[in-house]
This record gives structure tokens, C-alpha cells and sequence, in this order.
């Protein structure tokens, strides 16, 4: 048995035992629910005019855009001197336009490099969020996708081997149906991330290149055949909670018997995808913080003031735009970085 077989069945167990018990007991006590920054900056009265003043650029990636936009929108009716202007791109794009000073905030959805880090890029967490692979609800093969799901080692072989596969050869069944594999053409945080839980690099991943979420959402849609990955906010509807029409977030095969059990069950709606990610229930790996990253300690008033904002007031639009919000231990562990 390979050591990251191994890997997998022990975090398997560990659900099943006694450990998980202080894992819910944290979950319960940290909840998804964040409160009220301790040292949020006052509010602007209503009815009083703001004095802040001030422009600058967030560049970066896909997933981070609809609620940096609703919040950057949000910020500026309560200070109407500010302009914060957007670039959507990919987290790649960010960081490079942040190194190079185009830009005054990156939105980043991976973990940075150490050639990053040193480089004195400072994070701030703005919500968690997870990775997810998806089909077609329409997939000939949906039954048994649901039931069956796809190891790790299977996801591998779909998205890096480069190679024509059918649904048969994943599935152990006689379909002859050929996948389509779906990945980023772009710099993609996803992409990152999903390559690391397949113990890989995303230059190892082999498929159809698509430039963000909305266009590998509408590929999946409109090829009943199709595999790829996305965001969980796009795997939803933010508005409803419910799922992406026609989109399937594949239920990954943990422990390697070929079944899904109770805890390797996909969710149905965005409620339970947002508990899953506290409770782990959902694989670690898949997992990841979205942030904003600048340039050392911000010393603009107007960006200084927009993180305080992230991190008090405007997570209440976390999740409404399909995130998860932080909670009281990553806006304390946040508010350190930036006093």
C-alpha cells in the first residue's frame, strides 16, 4: 500500500474515531459566525460625512473578485472620496502586479511561496473557502460517480496523465463515454490547490484550459461528459444555497473501498459545504484561505482603512456572496498584522 493511501485511510479513521469529538467541540466554540473585530475603527456616523480620501488597485485572482467588488462597493458608499478600482485576473497576475507596484492589494487564493514571502508580501484572510471537483448532473454515469466516487490516485490519472479516458476505465464499468478534462489556463489559486491534493504541480495538470470560474463552470454545463474543478462559490448559488444549475461537486474516495460512506457524502447546499470546511469533514488538502496580500504593512489610510473594514463590518457580506466568514481567532490572529 502506497504511503499516500496510508495518508488518506488515517485521516478516514480519525473521523470515525473519538478524535473527532474535539475537532466539533473547536468547531462549536470557533464557529463560522465571526463577531465583531475587537479594534474595529470607528464607523462613520449616518448622516456624517467621511473625510477619508484616497484611490488604489486590487488586482488578482477569480475566486476573490464578487466579494472584493461587494466590498469595495460597500466601503465606498460609506466614504464616497475613496476609489477603489478592480482588476479581475488570476492570482498569479496579482501578485506579479503587486511586486511590481501596479497594484496596492493582490487578492490571492493559495498559499504563497517562500520566494513571495521573502519578497515582503504581507497576507490578511478575508474568508475560507474550499476546492471542488465537479461533473454534469447529466453524466450518463451520475449513479455511480455518487455512489461509487474517485479516489485520489484516480483523480491523478484524470487530470495529469494526458491521456483519452472513459468514464469506464474510472467507474470499473463497460461505459465507453470519453471524459473531458477541464483545468486553468490561467495562474489559478484553484488549480494550486487541487494539484496538491493530488500530491502534484499545476504544470502537471493536463486537459482543456479554461480562463476562470465562470468559464469552467459553463464548459462543465454545456458537455454532459465533462470533468473539471471550481470555487465552492461558484459550485453554489449564493443567493439560494443550492447548487450550481446542472453542476456536481464529486464526492472524493478517501479510504480506497470503491463506496462512499457518511463522511465522504458531497453536500447538497452551501450551508453544509461551509460546516464541512470547520468540522473537516471535507479533505483538508482541498481547503484554503483567500486573502488579501500587500506589500508589507499598508501605510495608505484609504487601504488601511478598507482591511479594517474586510475584517469588521464587511464580513457580514461573506456569506452572501457564497464564503465562508472567518471567525473570532483569524480576525484577532489578522488584526495583529496590522497594528
Amino acid at each position: 500500500m502506497s504511503e499516500r493511501r496510508k495518508i488518506y485511510i488515517f485521516k478516514e479513521k480519525m473521523f470515525h474515531s473519538k478524535a473527532v469529538i474535539p475537532i466539533m467541540v473547536m468547531a462549536l466554540v470557533f464557529s463560522c459566525n465571526s463577531p465583531k473585530a475587537e479594534k474595529e475603527p470607528a464607523k462613520t456616523p449616518v448622516g456624517v460625512k467621511s473625510e477619508l480620501k484616497g484611490s488604489f488597485l486590487i488586482s488578482g485572482a477569480y475566486a476573490l473578485y464578487p466579494l472584493i467588488s461587494r466590498l469595495a462597493d460597500d466601503f465606498m458608499v460609506l466614504h464616497p472620496a475613496v476609489k477603489i478600482e478592480l482588476k479581475k485576473a488570476a492570482t498569479g497576475e496579482g501578485i506579479t502586479d503587486l511586486l511590481t507596484g501596479k497594484c496596492q492589494l493582490a487578492m490571492i487564493s493559495r498559499p504563497l511561496t517562500d520566494e513571495e514571502i521573502n519578497a515582503g508580501i504581507l497576507v490578511i484572510p478575508v474568508a475560507k473557502d474550499g476546492v471542488a471537483p465537479i461533473v454534469n448532473q447529466k453524466n450518463p454515469c451520475i449513479d455511480k460517480i455518487m455512489k461509487r466516487g474517485i479516489s485520489p490516485d484516480e483523480f491523478m490519472h484524470i487530470f495529469t496523465s494526458g491521456k483519452q479516458i472513459v468514464w469506464g476505465e474510472v467507474l470499473d464499468t463497460s461505459a465507453k463515454d470519453k471524459l473531458s478534462v477541464y483545468i486553468r489556463a490561467d495562474e489559478s489559486g484553484a488549480a494550486d490547490i487541487l494539484a496538491q491534493f493530488i500530491y502534484k504541480k499545476a504544470s502537471d495538470l493536463r486537459g482543456i484550459g479554461v480562463t476562470g470560474d465562470d468559464e469552467m463552470i459553463k464548459s462543465i454545463q454545456d458537455n454532459p461528459l465533462a470533468i473539471g474543478f471550481c470555487n465552492f462559490s461558484y459550485a453554489f448559488d449564493a443567493t439560494t444555497g443550492e447548487r450550481t444549475k446542472d453542476i456536481q461537486i464529486v464526492p472524493a474516495d478517501l479510504d480506497f473501498d470503491n463506496k462512499i460512506d457518511r463522511v465522504e457524502m458531497p453536500f447538497s447546499n452551501l450551508e453544509e459545504a461551509h460546516r464541512s470546511l470547520w468540522l473537516g469533514f471535507f479533505p483538508d488538502q482541498l481547503c484554503r484561505e483567500l486573502t488579501l496580500g500587500s506589500m508589507g504593512k499598508p501605510t495608505d489610510p484609504a487601504v488601511l482603512e478598507f482591511l479594517y473594514y474586510v475584517l469588521g463590518e464587511g464580513q457580514s457580506n461573506v456569506t452572501k456572496s457564497g464564503f465562508c466568514p472567518l471567525n473570532n481567532v483569524y480576525i484577532k490572529y489578522a488584526l495583529n498584522f496590522l497594528k
